[in-house]
């Protein structure tokens, strides 16, 4: 009888090793998985500053068509309103989001610009109704009218198409070429 109940534990015993075993085995596998997808998952970074108009996302190696946009407003604005008492300014804010190998042609462009504008004493308006994002390859086209003004008076109007070229290197995302593709100049 002793031998009987004894082997009976004993059989209980070894059911529940075996259970248990299975189960620390599964959740092994369980944490083993889940510690591959963080290691390998991309992250999506959501952000909604204020000033921008719609959501943008950011990746580990792409951003989204909206985040492309609202850049390519923000550093045509930058680029393309300008006075002679601003343009210093806005050129060191520009310079500060542009990528290395474009850093000296563009602040070359840029103090050039910045010349012709206080020796002309001409102040730049630019208003953009137009813009095609193609995100595979990080260029903006930003269409737009470019207005010139000496004091009050406009002295001429154009319709112009502006090419931003980004690039995205460890979530930073900077100008690596801004050139005009089209201009319809029309006299003020």
């Amino acid at each position: 009888m002793k031998h009987h109940l004894l082997n009976s534990r004993l059989g209980s015993l070894v059911h529940q090793r075996n259970l248990f075993l299975v189960l620390i085995a599964a959740l092994l596998i369980i944490i083993f998985t889940q510690a591959l997808f963080t290691l390998f998952r991309n992250e999506r970074i959501v952000v909604v500053p204020p000033d921008l108009k719609q959501e943008v996302w950011l990746e580990q190696n792409t951003v989204s068509n909206s985040y492309l946009e609202e850049m390519a407003l923000v550093y045509a604005s930058l680029m393309l309103e300008s006075s002679p008492e601003s343009a210093a300014y806005k050129r060191d804010i520009i310079l500060r989001h542009t990528a290395p190998e474009s850093y000296g042609p563009l602040k070359r462009r840029l103090l050039e610009d910045e010349k012709r504008l206080k020796k002309d004493h001409v102040t730049t308006s630019f208003q953009p109704n137009g813009i095609k994002v193609d995100a595979a390859h990080l260029t903006v086209e930003v269409t737009g009218d470019l207005l010139r003004f000496v004091g009050e008076k406009r002295i001429s109007q154009s319709r112009d198409i502006y090419r931003f070229q980004f690039e995205y290197k460890a979530g930073r995302l900077s100008i690596k070429a801004f050139e005009l593709i089209n201009s319809d100049a029309q006299k003020g």
